[in-house]
């Protein structure tokens, strides 16, 4: 029969499992199985009468809970409340719209979903307040009850509202933590496509235009933002009908930084504000001097002084990292009737990018025009006039410098059309050694070298992948936008443009604390695996109520990293930290 037996192996106890039988009338240990020292039997012990989890849940953690972090700390949380005063109970509007732009980064979708997915986060367990309050009704109503400006007539003035007055507190906020640079604030517009009905008219903001996702046969509405270079946080954004060009925005935009800026206590020539050529017309340089804030905008290709556009490259100094392939010469030229600095800046891999583009272009055109041949070669009882097949033809090719690389001959037979074409491959190269990979670049900043001139405007990048980020769902999910009123549209636009900010805030924190080369996309894939699980077990007895057990999911380093970082180690359930409002 199986007995405890102890052995002192170096003055040290240690168990075993003996098992003895009577061999030959003499007892004798047949069997014998090693237990260890004391503390070895207690452990599992423990481990075999521990009990397990009946159920457990995994709540999203990492980034709805960093996105509150970030709300708190940068003062965005406060400002929200000092326009919207909170109610005595329930959630204030501050909650929904954070709610509303925490979605758009983490899971975006319609406002009917937005409870369910809340549920599924630590945020119920940080706010106090059970998924039930935030329905679609819910979000409806307080949206409803936000003071916004309709949509004034052309050429008249916009009049302030409470979003506006929102901005201009997320700004103090921003700027009382010093995220605001005095330096270079990226200015650009873009447009989103609708689904509004093309027959409602209670809706002005959504209008036909050229829509930048070529998305020409829907509505579109537009939107003119600017951001701190130096910190991506969103200064001020605006939306505007679809049909406003925006070489027409840019003055009224200006208005708008300019007292925005004013408000703010920023002396408005401290500030640099940079374009693309798309705002650079010639009633646009009048009112950038007028506005008295320092500027450097792209010239469309057209308008740039011939002398500077042709500098060879061997001219060109080097400006900025090897690695960036930069090279730049400034000089003063006439520009707009007024003699301004301007730089020619040369991109070796912008010119590579081009000659990619352009080739790419060529390939398809060349196909579509096969087709077209086959097509015109064909038997027909009526020949189709000549107007009518190079209006074809001039399709076929479309743009991006096709027509000026690819040639053409029709030539008419009785009974068909015969269509050839050829590459020349001499003007491609001109345009690769003449025009690929240079801009012109024209600036009030007359002190300013070559060097400052396309670091500043290099600083437009960061607006584009703001939009990039818009449109492709990588950063904050614009689309598809559930609204079709003037009003909801502009609070859609708000809180998306606050989930920029609250993105940027914490990617310049997650920089500064050890993950310097993490890029936004990669810092929300790493957030959204920190998880914290919910284990259930059962009662004792019947008596007693189901315990929960919550405990933070497994990291890695990085996620470790950015736990630390961001101050998610806060949000831990108890006692690891604390939580709350």
């Amino acid at each position: 029969m199986p007995s405890l037996i102890k052995k002192l192996i170096r003055g040290k106890p240690y168990y075993y499992i003996a098992v003895s039988k009577r061999v030959n009338g003499q007892p004798r240990i047949v069997q014998q199985t090693y237990l260890g020292p004391v503390h070895r039997i207690l452990a599992l012990v423990q481990q075999k009468t521990a009990p397990e989890p009946v159920d457990a849940k995994p709540l999203d953690l990492g980034l709805p809970g960093a996105l509150w972090q970030a709300a708190l700390d940068s003062g965005a949380r406060d400002a929200l409340d000092a326009v919207w005063t909170p109610p005595s109970e329930g959630p204030a509007l501050s909650h929904f719209l954070l709610l509303a732009a925490f979605q758009r980064i983490c899971d975006p979708g319609p406002k009917t979903k937005i409870a369910d997915w809340y549920a599924h986060t630590v945020l119920p367990r940080l706010w106090g307040f059970p998924a039930s309050c935030f329905s679609s009704q819910a979000f409806w109503d307080r949206f409803d009850s936000i003071d916004v400006a309709p949509v004034p007539a052309p050429d008249q003035p916009e009049t302030d509202d409470e979003l506006l007055a929102a901005q201009d507190r997320l700004l103090q906020a921003f700027r009382d933590r010093q995220l605001v640079s005095q330096r270079v604030l990226a200015y650009d517009t873009t447009n989103f496509h609708t689904w509004i009905a093309s027959d409602n008219e209670r809706n002005t903001l959504a209008r036909r235009g050229r829509n930048k996702q070529k998305r020409h046969d829907l509505r579109q509405v537009g939107l003119s933002y600017a951001l701190d270079a130096a910190h991506g946080l969103s200064l001020m954004h605006h939306v505007y009908p679809g049909n406003v060009s925006d070489s027409r925005e840019l003055p009224e935009a200006l208005a708008r930084i300019a007292g925005r800026l004013d408000r703010a206590g920023i002396p408005r020539e401290t500030v640099t504000l940079t374009m693309d050529k798309g705002s650079a017309a010639l009633h646009n340089t009048l009112a950038l001097d007028e506005s008295g804030l320092g500027w450097v905008a792209a010239l469309p290709w057209n308008q740039a002084p011939p002398a500077l556009r042709q500098h060879p490259l061997d001219a060109l100094a080097p400006v900025g990292p090897p690695a960036a392939g930069l090279q730049a010469a400034a000089e003063r030229c006439l520009v707009h009737g007024t003699e301004r600095l301007c730089v020619l800046q040369y991109s070796a891999p912008y010119a590579n990018e081009q000659l990619h583009s352009v080739t790419a272009s060529l390939t398809k055109a060349g196909r579509r025009l096969a087709r077209l041949a086959r097509e015109l070669a064909q038997p027909q009882p009526q020949l189709p006039s000549e107007q009518r097949v190079r209006q074809r033809v001039q399709k076929a090719l479309g743009r991006n410098y096709v027509p000026d690389t690819m040639h053409y001959a029709l030539t008419a037979h009785a009974d068909h059309w015969e269509l050839r074409y050829e590459n020349d491959a001499a003007v491609l190269m001109q345009l690769y050694g003449e025009r690929f990979g240079r801009t012109v670049l024209v600036t009030n900043r007359d002190d300013w070298s070559a060097a400052e001139v396309v670091a500043a405007y290099g600083q437009q990048q960061h607006v584009e992948r703001v939009f990039r980020g818009l449109k492709g769902g990588g950063l904050v999910g614009w689309s598809p936008a559930y609204h079709w009123t003037d009003s909801k549209l502009k609070v859609h636009a708000f809180y998306c443009m606050l989930g920029v900010s609250l993105l940027h805030y914490l990617h310049r924190r997650a920089c500064a604390g050890g993950c310097p080369d993490l890029t936004l996309e990669q810092l929300c894939a790493e957030l959204r695996q920190v998880q914290q699980v919910d284990l259930l077990y059962a009662p004792p007895d019947q008596r007693s109520q189901p315990k929960v057990v919550s405990t933070p999911s497994n990291q890695s380093l990085i996620q470790q990293l950015l736990v630390q970082a961001l101050g998610i180690d806060e949000l831990f359930p108890e006692p690891a930290a604390k939580g709350g409002r």
